[in-house]
């Protein structure tokens, strides 16, 4: 900061500090006082003609630190001190040739005097109210910008989010049909088992809305299923396990899976026979150090299980929609009923991010 900024910013802190009326007028008044001391104590040392020496820098100093009406009583409390004590003939408020040109050379002096300070005490508050206006502009302009990069900042991982949601959704669909077209021969075959299977992957959409942050329970997800397969009222399927939230894609692919073991199992397995009854038990176990998350789907009480050729429509979501480290499906086909069992990386079924 250079010397006259240093000086600009001193004049204005001087100018501008706010000060009692106590203050202003107890400065004015005692600055006479001193003046008129000093010039009392001087009078013997200086030569004639100098009856305002120490009363203009008691004025000055009165209008830069008490304002204008302290400086200008100040300016008439010394004029009358000199004029009385100082001017000839001494000792008397008398007129003459030389009393009135001195009176108003001193008049002129502290008139200029004084409009010159009051004007630089009006300019350094306009500044100063000028300063604090700017500062808050910037602040005002700083928030605003912080608060547009959040927005953008959000609405990048929003597009981001939609995108990758929406790659995970064609992947599935992708796989159905597939798979679809895999299996079904004929076009109505085709179009029933395509409207039901993106039908179930539309209702696990909901629910992902409807959870928070995207997420889904997997009490939700079995419920949904059940109800879909004729559960109400029935208790056909049976559930039990604990309070555990999936990320989007994980819970497309499981509604998936357990819509198709339900449907098998309403053609051919448990759900086939009048007596017939599915459980889904689900969990987290600790494998070699990581939590897996464990679904079980058991059948009872249905025809006797065949070994299938070809592999089954879950196997092939476990590519599309599961985590890919340690994820599987396996197939169970024994006498008394089909047993699936569906596990995963537990942080990976709860995560966007899944390869």
């Amino acid at each position: 900061m250079s010397d006259k900024s240093r000086f600009t910013t001193a004049l204005q802190t001087i100018v501008t500090r706010n000060r009692s009326p106590l203050f202003r007028w107890s400065l004015s008044l005692g600055l006479c006082v001193v003046a008129f001391a000093l010039r009392y104590g001087l009078s013997d040392a200086l030569p004639p003609g100098f009856p305002y020496l120490t009363f203009f820098p008691a004025v000055i100093v009165t209008t830069l630190l008490a304002g204008l009406w302290p400086g200008v009583v100040s300016a008439v409390l010394c004029g009358l001190a000199s004029w009385f004590f100082f001017i000839a003939p001494a000792n008397s408020f008398a007129l003459n040739a030389g009393a009135t040109t001195a009176l108003l050379f001193y008049a002129f002096i502290v008139s200029v005097d004084i409009v010159i300070i009051h004007g630089i005490t009006v300019t350094a508050q306009h500044l100063k109210a000028e300063r604090e206006s700017m500062a808050r502009l910037a602040h005002s302009l700083q928030r605003s910008n912080l608060a547009l990069a959040e927005r953008e900042s959000e609405q990048q991982v929003l597009s981001q989010e939609i995108g990758h949601r929406l790659k995970n959704q064609l992947a599935l669909i992708q796989a159905i049909v597939s798979q679809t077209l895999r299996s079904k021969n004929d076009l109505p075959g085709i179009s029933k088992t395509l409207t039901e299977r993106i039908g179930v992957l539309a209702d696990a959409q909901d629910m992902l809305i409807a959870g928070s942050a995207g997420h889904a329970s997997v009490a939700d997800i079995v419920q949904k299923i059940a109800a879909l397969h004729g559960n109400e009222g029935q208790r056909r399927i049976v559930a039990d396990g604990p309070a555990i939230k999936l990320s989007s894609k994980p819970t497309l692919t499981l509604s998936m899976i357990l819509h198709e073991l339900a449907t098998n199992a309403t053609k051919y397995g448990a759900l086939a026979s009048v007596d017939g009854v599915v459980n889904i038990n689900w969990s987290v176990e600790s494998r070699q150090g990581v939590e897996a998350f464990v679904i079980k789907w058991v059948e009872q009480g249905g025809p006797a299980v065949e070994q299938p050729q070809d592999k089954g429509f879950g196997s092939r979501l476990v590519r599309a929609g599961l985590p890919s480290s340690g994820s599987e499906v396996i197939m169970d086909f024994r006498p008394e009923g089909l047993v699936c069992t569906i596990s995963a990386d537990l942080a990976g079924m709860q995560s966007e991010q899944i390869g």
